[in-house]
């Protein structure tokens, strides 16, 4: 029942924005993981649940009657990495920019990271997008990082992976839980979608 549910909804969601307005710029925000897969994870702290609650945001927030913004998931589901990119290319959107936290055994590292793929047919509007994606962080251009990960080199759209934060340095999972943090994460996602 679960699957059917997911996708009704992803039939539904790809219909409405089959007939948005040629003017109108269509942004998909892909949300990381969810359901059985949690991420990245930090004693009870998932990083599915942090990603969603981020998204949620950029959604509640966006302003524009000039850009519509999709989420590949709405709730703590399962979607396959195939179905998003399925998904994501009947969307045809403008861009997509997946959202995820980042963990590594090393407590002292931190930070923001943005990742693109050379594979990706829209490798250059890849590139702009992920300088803009920087430029808003405050993260030098040349620590964009290349990697294949799936929803990357499988889109037809320039895309981009941001790994918000660490969930295994203190400072940084502070950071992606509050509210404040939170917020302030959607703002700058925000600021990109916005950028002309």
């Amino acid at each position: 029942m679960k699957n059917i549910l997911k996708f009704i909804g992803i039939a539904l969601l790809t219909f409405t924005f089959a007939f948005a307005d040629t003017n109108t710029k269509i942004i998909v925000i892909d949300i990381g993981h969810g359901e059985k897969d949690s991420g990245a994870q930090f004693e009870n702290i998932s990083e599915k649940d942090v990603v969603l609650s981020i998204a949620k945001k950029i959604q509640e927030n966006h302003k524009s009657n000039y850009t519509k913004i999709i989420l590949t998931r709405n709730s703590d589901a399962f979607i396959s990495l195939e179905d998003r990119t399925k998904m994501i290319n009947k969307i045809n959107p403008d861009f997509v920019i997946s959202l995820h936290a980042n963990f590594h055994q090393d407590e002292s590292k931190s930070g923001t990271e943005i990742y693109i793929s050379e594979n990706n047919k829209e490798i250059e509007k890849s590139q702009q997008l992920a300088q803009n994606i920087a430029q808003i962080f405050g993260i030098a251009n040349n620590q964009i990082k290349n990697a294949n990960f799936n929803i990357l080199k499988n889109v037809n759209c320039p895309s981009a992976l941001v790994e918000l934060g660490f969930l295994s340095n203190q400072e940084d999972r502070t950071i992606l839980t509050s509210e404040e943090g939170q917020l302030d994460f959607a703002s700058k996602i925000l600021k990109v979608i916005n950028k002309d």
